[in-house]
């Protein structure tokens, strides 16, 4: 492995962070605490390239996994397009028809290398103090051009961080970044379109789903987070996906449940064992669920919308669909649920909120002020979810049943991760830098 320790320019004086019974101390998987993207504790709404950034940090090369926070650590991966390699090509993929030689228009980048890259930072500061090349070299897959190959976010339990490269390898760091151990995650492609799914943890297990192409090869897998030797495999037969699996608690017991365009499964996590299975999402399963009320929502909007309320304690496939609902989606945006309202959001922001209990409509149509396109998954704090733009823009938003847009924050950059919120900072990965807003 590759060592580089870089320093990052500092916008402003470090600040100490103090943990209190407030905030959430960390963020530690994609969408912080149990995947719901829900913060604890007020937070600032009110920012712009100048107003209320405590820091503004260089961060080399693309991606878009989130920030990953840990007291006064943060974690990122990202990618650094090498030479090019001329004839290279992507594997054969399968088309919907089930006939080899399918070709997304827009995938791209498997005849360059690139190294993949996980960096430590100080979230006092903006510096980064560790950045290792977890890989340098030739890429299996292509992905979508506007996909990156550090798309998945890293997940940690405060000692040590694990980040996925799907094709390239599962990694454990140290919080110093010491390399622990690398897992070989086989051959992993999707028709070209590349990475997303993130890591999770439970117990002694590092889980990641490995869906791929129209089902041959798909699984669900666990690791143990000390040696980093596959401890269980579940075989699927569902195609590619990009949804983080989460862990919901039902009757004293706790079920793994991983999205599917077949079908959606819960596992026990502890064996990978089946435990009960529910309808897919029919169209690509990106967004990831969310839960309230005791109720687990599956979307998905590319082909099809889709929302499904599921019912995880429910003893048939009958009775486990408590709800659904046709439209209102997006093709990446994970939903958000937030006391009684389920909140959808389209490509364009155009928002949508249910009564998560009946899913009846409280409104729909509410439009963000300024048009954009949106791929980063909201976050909430206090009344309050913060939806944000391709173009940099963020919307604070009310939460409730009727739609109230607050104000707009604007950042001078491009952003598609989703926000982090920790310790009374919001750290939002743009383009190009990292922001911590206080």
């Amino acid at each position: 492995m590759k060592t580089l320790v870089t320093l990052a320019l500092l916008a402003s004086l470090a600040w100490p962070l103090h943990p209190d019974d407030t905030h959430n101390p960390h963020w530690a998987q994609w969408r912080g605490p149990n995947g719901m993207g829900i913060a604890t504790g007020e937070y600032q709404d009110t920012w712009s390239a100048t107003e209320n950034i405590a820091w503004k940090s260089a961060i080399p090369g693309r991606g878009h996994s989130s920030p990953i926070v840990w007291g006064d650590r943060i974690f990122l991966t990202t990618s650094i397009q090498g030479k090019h390699v001329p004839g290279r090509k992507a594997p054969d993929h399968l088309g919907f028809d089930l006939k080899p030689g399918y070709v997304n228009p827009d995938s791209t980048a498997v005849d360059y290398d690139h190294s993949l890259h996980v960096l430590g930072i100080d979230a006092r500061s903006g510096k980064i103090l560790w950045n290792h090349t977890a890989y340098d070299g030739p890429m299996y897959d292509d992905r979508h051009r506007l996909n990156t190959y550090a798309s998945s976010s890293v997940v940690t339990d405060g000692q040590m961080v694990f980040a996925s490269f799907e094709a390239h390898g599962l990694y454990a760091y140290s919080m110093d970044g010491v390399l622990k151990w690398r897992a070989d995650l086989g051959n992993i492609a999707k028709a070209g379109m590349g990475p997303g799914t993130s890591p999770i943890l439970f117990k002694h297990l590092v889980i990641l789903q490995v869906d791929q192409e129209m089902g041959t090869g798909s699984n669900i897998r666990a690791f143990d987070r000390n040696t980093g030797k596959e401890v269980w495999r579940a075989e699927r037969n569902n195609r590619r996906s990009w949804a983080t699996p989460i862990l919901f608690p039902v009757d004293g017991r706790i079920d793994l449940i991983a999205s599917g365009a077949e079908a959606v499964i819960a596992y026990d996590p502890e064996t990978g064992k089946e435990r009960w299975r529910s309808d897919g999402t029919r169209s690509h399963p990106i967004p990831s669920f969310v839960t309230t009320h005791g109720l687990v929502f599956a979307t998905a909007g590319n082909s099809a919308k889709v929302v499904m309320a599921l019912r995880p304690e429910a003893r048939t496939e009958e009775e486990r669909i408590a709800w659904r609902y046709n439209k209102g989606t997006a093709y990446v945006t994970s939903p958000i649920a937030i006391g009684d309202y389920l909140y959808l959001f389209t490509d364009g922001g155009i928002t949508t909120c249910l009564d998560a209990r009946t899913g009846a409509v409280m409104y729909e149509g509410g439009r963000p002020p300024v048009p954009g396109t949106f791929r980063a998954s909201a976050v909430s704090f206090g009344d309050k979810f913060l939806m944000t733009s391709e173009d940099g823009d963020t919307f604070v938003v009310r939460a409730g049943p009727t739609h109230e847009v607050i104000r707009t924050n604007s950042l001078d950059e491009k952003i598609w991760a989703s926000p982090a919120l920790a310790n009374g900072v919001i750290y939002i990965r743009g383009d190009k830098h990292l922001y911590a807003i206080k």
